[in-house]
């Protein structure tokens, strides 16, 4: 009985899993719990059936135990009757509905503690590496009036109309007052997981145009690595010339980006520098439009350990020498350095350059290529005559 009843739930939740709902008319109450549950995966199925198994058991261990102590009973109190009546032989039925009852519960109890609302104290499944369950936030620090001011009256300020994403999202209505453009709280609840990020970021992001993300209170926070990153992985930050798309105000911290595609297409490249660090692919996302931002995508590899620290570096030529728009920056904006990549894992860099307002008739090549931070010293691809850097793209500009 005890494992029909397991079976019975197992085989509910199963089916679930593979076909998103389970046949109630095979299954019963089990297949109108599973079916009323959030979404399930193979770790929940795993801890229900283990959860379930170890309550059942104990359940009809106890239970055998007091109908041994009851018959006990019984028979001593009723010697007159002509048989003693042995209640577990009688009532079946009334087992066989109080152990449904309880797997019910200890369904509904398992459920709730999958979705983060409830947490008994029992062996927790184990979560994702990737997964994190530190506060989102630091201490929440008081704004000061003029670093609003200040903030809104630089976004203000922007001639072109664009979304303002606030982490944390509390802060939102303070700021929602006092500017122009759109405002969207980012909220994360529960988990810092990166999927958990890019869901609540791709939630508060327009589908394209150009983002403003305000940062508060977040300069040493477990929560503020794990969102930054997410950021430059999710969209593409802006340089403007003489600027990294970052500015302070405060406890107010203003970071500029792109909205483009969560996968951008890049074409192989395959060029290895003398340090061993190598280009993969690269990807150009846009013709040059004057004034509007040109999004890069690089992919890069190491095959084994770099020591030391390197800058990425994009720059838009004209005519072979005239440098019209430029990014040179370790990877991610500083998130990503090269001494951390494991040997194998590719590297997404992306970002996008803001070009400016005339751009001159001519030739035009995108440039890439890297330098050692601390001497400048550029670094050449493998081999004889190598180049300092490699031409992912090339243009024409006409009158």
């Amino acid at each position: 009985m005890q494992i029909g009843a397991l079976d019975r739930i197992e085989g509910a939740v199963a089916e679930k899993l593979q076909s998103g709902h389970a046949d109630e008319a095979r299954f019963g109450f089990a297949a109108r719990m599973a079916n009323a549950t959030p979404p399930v995966d193979e770790g929940f199925r795993q801890a229900l059936r283990a959860r379930i198994l170890a309550d059942l058991t104990e359940t009809a261990e106890s239970a055998h135990k007091e109908t041994k102590e009851t018959e006990e009973e019984w028979t001593r109190t009723a010697k007159a009757r002509v048989r003693t009546i042995k209640l577990w032989r009688v009532s079946p039925g009334v087992a066989w509905a109080a152990i449904l009852v309880l797997a019910a519960l200890t369904l509904t109890l398992v459920v709730s503690w999958y979705a983060g609302m409830w947490k008994p104290d029992m062996e927790a499944r184990t979560p994702p590496e990737t997964e994190t369950h530190t506060p989102p936030v630091g201490p929440i620090p008081q704004l000061e009036s003029a670093d609003v001011d200040a903030l809104a009256n630089r976004l203000n300020g922007a001639p072109a109309p664009r979304t303002v994403v606030v982490f944390p999202g509390d802060y939102a209505p303070a700021l929602a007052g006092r500017v122009q453009h759109e405002v969207v709280p980012l909220t994360l609840r529960g988990t810092l997981a990166p999927a958990a990020i890019q869901a609540a970021l791709g939630a508060a992001l327009p589908p394209s145009g150009l983002v403003d993300v305000i940062l508060i209170g977040q300069d040493a926070t477990g929560a503020a690595r794990q969102v930054r990153a997410t950021l430059e992985r999710r969209l593409y930050r802006l340089y403007r010339p003489g600027e990294t798309g970052t500015e302070a105000f405060g406890a107010l911290e203003r970071n500029q980006y792109v909205v483009g595609p969560e996968a951008a297409t890049v074409e192989p490249i395959g060029v290895v520098f003398e340090n061993g660090v190598e280009l993969v692919a690269a990807g150009v996302l846009d013709d040059p439009e004057p004034g509007k931002p040109l999004r890069l995508a690089f992919d890069w590899r190491v095959s084994e350990q770099v020591n030391d620290s390197v800058v990425v570096f994009a720059h838009l030529i004209c005519d072979g020498g005239q440098l019209v728009a430029q990014r040179d920056a370790v990877p991610g904006n500083g998130m990503f350095p090269v001494e951390s990549w494991e040997p194998g894992e590719v590297v997404r860099d992306q970002f996008a350059l803001l070009l400016p307002p005339e751009l001159p008739p001519g030739e035009y090549e995108v440039r890439v290529g890297i330098y050692n931070s601390t001497s400048g010293q550029r670094y050449r691809s493998a081999g004889e005559g190598g180049e300092p850097h490699v031409v992912v793209r090339q243009y024409t500009v006409e009158d």
